[in-house]
This record gives structure tokens, C-alpha cells and sequence, in this order.
């Protein structure tokens, strides 16, 4: 499976922002692969390997600085990425959409970084909504919690107050589907 450049380029970004002293031990530790990716200049509208761009780096960010807590890693850069991506001049946009027309707009740019995902809205209620990721070539936990913690900062973005977002099946684990089911307040 292949993701866009800008997804590796808010990996690189969360870990310099957000871990400045340590930045250039983290990229010295990537794996090999990972590791001739990052220190090349990556593009935003080029394809590249998930496993080597965003897997193995998550991880790394894992182990080095949430304690082995690969999943609190992949929610916070995916948190991250979407507040670097939905403010400037994207915030208007956000602010005046209802959370389903985000999300349903959400799974079409999920699906446009991520080659060959499917993200759909299959439930809207009033204060909460369903999506269904029904193929994800490379089915991974990381990757599950990146999407999970782009979607809960997207939403926070979009006004909805005391969310709960939750992973109730995954591909990563056997399901048929990865279910994300969102509430607020």
C-alpha cells in the first residue's frame, strides 16, 4: 500500500515540533528504509511505501517518547496532522461545516492519501456518526489510530465539544471492517 508525501511530511513535522531535542536522534534511529526516505527531500504528491514511511516511524516515535505506546503515537501525529492541515485557510471551510459533511469529506481525503481506502459514513445522528473503512490494503493498528486521531481533531475543529471517538472493529485485527463510532456532546 502506498500514502501520499504530505502524510510522511507531518510525520517528520510532529516529531520536530513537538520533540525538537531529540528530532535528529529519532531520524538517526528509523530503519533503513524509513530512514533513506526521511533524509530525502519527500513529495507532497508522491506515492510511498506505508510500511517505511508511516508504520515503522510511528513506532519509533512510539518507543522513544510514549513509553512503547505505538497507538498513543499514531493518535497524537495523526491529531497533529489534521490540525496543520484544517487551519489557515482551510479553517473557514471547517468552521461552517456540520461534523457528517466533514467526515463524509473526510473519508474522500482519507482516500486520496492512502491508495485504495475506502472510508465511508454509514450512520449520522444527531450527535454522533459511524464510518466504516471497508479496505485497507495494509491493515495496521498505527494506521487505524493516525486516522482515528485525524478524524477527533477534525471534528474538535469543526465545534464538536466532549467527543468520544472509538475503534469498535479493525481490519488489523480479523474484522471485515474498521468501525469508527463517534459521540459528542
Amino acid at each position: 500500500m502506498k500514502v501520499k508525501g504530505t502524510v510522511l511530511t507531518s510525520i517528520d513535522r510532529f516529531v520536530k515540533d513537538n520533540f525538537e531535542g531529540k528530532y535528529k536522534d529519532w531520524k538517526n534511529r528509523l530503519p533503513e528504509e524509513s530512514k533513506r526516505l526521511y533524509e530525502n527531500s519527500i513529495m507532497a504528491t508522491e506515492w510511498y511505501e506505508v510500511k517505511a514511511g508511516v508504520i515503522e516511524p510511528t513506532k519509533l516515535i512510539g518507543t522513544m517518547f510514549y513509553d512503547y505506546n505505538n497507538k498513543k503515537a499514531a493518535w497524537d501525529s495523526g491529531n497533529y496532522s489534521a490540525k496543520v492541515a484544517l487551519t489557515g485557510i482551510y479553517k473557514v471551510f471547517i468552521l461552517i461545516s456540520t461534523p457528517a459533511f466533514m467526515m463524509a469529506r473526510a473519508g474522500k481525503i482519507m482516500e486520496s492519501f492512502y491508495d485504495q481506502a475506502v472510508i465511508k459514513v454509514v450512520e449520522n445522528r444527531p450527535k454522533g456518526m459511524t464510518l466504516h473503512m471497508t479496505r485497507f490494503p495494509e491493515a495496521n493498528e498505527v494506521l487505524d489510530h493516525r486516522i482515528a486521531g485525524w478524524m477527533e481533531r477534525a471534528l474538535t475543529i469543526c465545534g464538536c465539544k466532549e467527543l468520544q471517538l472509538k475503534i469498535t472493529k479493525s481490519l488489523a485485527k480479523g474484522d471485515d471492517l474498521t468501525e469508527f463510532v463517534i459521540n459528542w456532546n
